[in-house]
């Protein structure tokens, strides 16, 4: 049976995910139009990196199959081959079902395609253009959202667009994960993909679920997640001539590594991208700094617990905090403040001892910290046999942990 199915990148596709953002702004729109091209499409299912990069079925046909390049290219040359593929597909395909290619750059020909056996493959359009650049996509998207919650009467404010907009991503790259995990168990990737679908239902549901809460750590951890997804994704998309194939494949386990996590875990990871920095959401440039420490660190990075570095009984913990001598004093003061007030950020700062931060030069700082909730034992009455411990931390430029750990 699985040798009939489509070829699947399924076990690659999940560290940089451009494809299930556009596979998502295309689901809202049908969401929205409860129709495709004058037909009726009230339910339909989502299928991720299978028939095509994703592919709408309607029942057992496809609908329509999207190819999803995000390139940096503006000739149409780069995709030829591409466009045959995607002109090729036929499983599950009857004579009304279109083909449809996404780019993220504008290119100088995007006519449509017809390939070898006279299918046609159409250049998607977004609004009057088609492409969509990856910094364009979520904004897209959240339109998308606007208009749907808009047409059913229903409350719309910006902040709960960008909740429905990150439980919605998130479920998406969960589907991800769950096929990477059937995969894990003995699926071959080919039928984990082809048979782990999404229900238009589930993603209407969330569409429709009021999130109108105060912000709370799962909200921000579904959105750390998407924040590193995004970020690392533009970072390589942005910059494939300044890595090698070898820190590209890097970056996509890092990613799925810290995007797997528990949510425990992850609040840990949350708490060490800015340590010094108390209750502020991380941000697409922080994620960016820390993979820059990554990039420039050639020691494997040790994926167990936080995602670190370790020499003797030294752990290194990569941040996104970027250092000058000048700025130390007011650091360490931010630091001591956040372990006494952080009980998850002093649990990692006993586990990790060694901070590392951007690429700017400075001296080894030291600091020592401490935190009630963790060093007190009992009921807080202080007696003389409680053991006290502080917290020792040294923090290193990216530089030092270069020679320390390069080597």
């Amino acid at each position: 049976m699985t040798s009939s199915l489509p070829h699947s990148a399924i076990s690659s596709w999940g560290g940089f995910p451009y494809q299930g953002k556009v596979a998502l702004y295309h689901s809202v729109r049908l969401l929205c139009n409860k129709s495709f091209l004058g037909r009726s499409l009230h339910n339909f299912i989502l299928q991720l990196d299978s028939t095509d990069d994703f592919a709408i079925y309607d029942g057992s046909i496809v609908v329509s199959a999207h190819q999803v390049k995000a390139k940096v290219s503006g000739y149409r040359t780069t995709f030829e081959d591409a466009l045959e593929k995607s002109s090729a597909i036929t499983k599950d395909c009857d004579s009304s079902t279109l083909r449809y290619f996404h780019i993220a750059n504008e290119v100088d020909d995007s006519s449509d395609y017809i390939g070898s056996i006279g299918v046609e493959v159409k250049f998607y359009l977004y609004g009057t253009k088609k492409y969509c650049k990856l910094d364009d996509i979520e904004s897209e998207t959240k339109e998308l959202i606007r208009r749907y919650l808009t047409k059913n009467s229903l409350v719309c404010t910006d902040k709960l667009i960008d909740k429905k907009y990150c439980h919605l991503s998130e479920f998406i790259t969960a589907k991800v994960i769950d096929i990477h995990s059937a995969i894990h168990k003995g699926d071959s990737q080919n039928l984990a993909a082809y048979t782990k679908t999404i229900q238009s239902v589930n993603l209407e549901q969330i569409i429709r679920t009021d999130f109108n809460s105060l912000d709370d750590v799962p909200y921000q951890l579904i959105k750390l997640r998407m924040v590193f997804s995004y970020a690392f994704e533009w970072y390589v998309a942005n910059n494939t001539g300044n890595f090698t194939l070898s820190q590209i494949q890097n970056f996509g386990t890092i990613y799925r590594f810290i995007y797997s996590m528990p949510d425990d875990d992850l609040h840990a990871v949350m708490c060490s991208i800015r340590p010094n920095a108390e209750n502020e959401q991380v941000r697409k440039d922080d994620i960016r700094d820390y993979a820059d420490i990554v990039t420039e660190i050639t020691r494997k990075i040790i994926l167990a617990g936080l995602p670190h570095y370790m020499k003797d009984l030294r752990r290194y913990l990569p941040t996104s905090v970027t250092l000058k001598d000048r700025w130390a004093p007011g650091f360490k003061d931010e630091l001591i403040d956040s372990i006494r007030k952080n009980p998850k950020l002093a649990n990692v700062l006993y586990e990790y001892n060694v901070l590392i931060t951007g690429a700017d030069s400075h001296s080894e700082i030291k600091v020592t910290g401490h935190s009630n909730k963790i060093t007190v034992v009992g009921s807080g009455n202080k007696i003389s046999s409680n053991i006290v411990r502080e917290i020792p931390v040294s923090i290193i430029s990216t530089e030092v942990a270069k020679k320390e750990l390069n080597a």
